[in-house]
C-alpha cells in the first residue's frame, strides 16, 4: 500500500474517531428472564421524537472494531436515536463451539430490547429498524425472521427493514421463514471469516421469497471495510432505511 492510500485511509479514521467523541450518549438497562442487560442510546441533536435504529453487535462486542467505523455518527446525524444493547451481559460471550440454544438466547434478549425500546420517551414506537454487524447480521436477521414469519408471545414493535453486513441468514431460518422485512446485504468480497457465498446464499432466499432487498459485494474487501467501501457501506445503510422507516 503506498503513502498516499495510507494517508488517506489515517485520514478518514481521524475523522470518524474524532466524531465518535463528540457523540455522548446515555446507558440504561432492562431485565430478561437471564439477568440485568445494559443498552445505549444515542440521540440526534435535534430535539422531539425520532425513529428507532438498533445496532446488534459483532462477537467483538459492544466496544469492538466496528464502534469506529462511522455507522453509529452517520445514523444520529440522519435523525435516528440509536439503540445499542450488550446483549452478552446476561448469556455471555459466543464462540463458535457453543450450542445453538446460546444463539437462540441471544434473539431473545434482543427481542426484549426492541420492547424496551418501543416503552421509551420521545421514539416511534410502532417500528423500528436494526442494522447487524457479523454475528450480529446473523442475529438481526434471525430475530426479523422470527417476529415476522413466527411472532412472539410478547408482542414487539414491527421491523421494517434489516442492514445485515458481513453476516447472513442462520441456517435453522432458512426452511422455517415466511416472510421478512426489506434487507440490505453489505459483504466484502475477499472476507476470509464470513465468505462472500453467505451474501450470495441469502440474496437466493430473498429471491425465492420475493423479499424486497438490495445488495452490494465490495471487491478487495474483507471482513470490514476500509477506505470508500467503509463511506459507501454508510451511505448506503442510511439511505436504505431512510426508505422503509422515517
Amino acid at each position: 500500500m503506498n503513502f498516499s492510500v495510507n494517508l488517506s485511509i489515517c485520514l478518514l479514521l481521524a475523522s470518524v474517531l474524532a466524531s465518535a467523541q463528540n457523540l455522548i450518549g446515555t446507558k440504561g438497562a432492562f431485565h430478561t428472564e437471564r439477568g440485568v442487560v445494559t443498552i445505549e442510546r444515542f440521540d440526534p441533536k435535534k430535539g422531539g421524537s425520532h425513529p428507532a435504529i438498533m445496532v446488534v453487535h459483532s462477537g467483538a462486542g459492544p466496544e469492538g472494531d466496528w464502534r469506529h467505523s462511522g455507522v453509529l455518527e452517520d445514523l444520529v446525524s440522519a435523525g435516528y436515536s440509536v439503540f445499542i444493547p450488550h446483549y452478552f451481559d446476561d448469556i455471555g460471550k459466543w464462540s463458535p463451539a457453543d450450542k445453538p440454544e446460546k444463539f437462540l438466547g441471544y434473539i431473545k434478549t434482543l427481542n426484549d430490547a426492541t420492547r424496551y425500546i418501543a416503552r421509551q420517551p420521545d421514539v416511534h414506537t410502532a417500528e423500528i429498524g436494526v442494522v447487524g454487524i457479523s454475528l450480529g447480521g446473523y442475529l438481526s436477521l434471525g430475530l426479523a425472521e422470527e417476529t415476522r414469519s413466527h411472532p412472539p408471545h410478547l408482542r414487539s414493535p414491527a421491523i421494517r427493514a434489516v442492514v445485515e453486513m458481513y453476516g447472513g441468514m442462520p441456517g435453522f431460518a432458512i426452511p422455517r421463514m415466511t416472510t421478512m422485512p426489506p434487507v440490505l446485504i453489505l459483504h466484502g468480497e475477499d472476507d476470509d471469516l464470513v465468505p462472500v457465498s453467505e451474501a450470495h446464499k441469502l440474496e437466493t432466499v430473498l429471491q425465492n421469497k420475493s423479499i424486497p432487498y438490495q445488495i452490494k459485494v465490495y471487491r478487495h474487501q474483507g471482513h470490514g471495510f476500509i477506505g470508500d467501501a467503509l463511506q459507501d457501506a454508510n451511505r448506503r445503510t442510511v439511505a436504505f432505511l431512510h426508505t422503509y422507516i422515517r
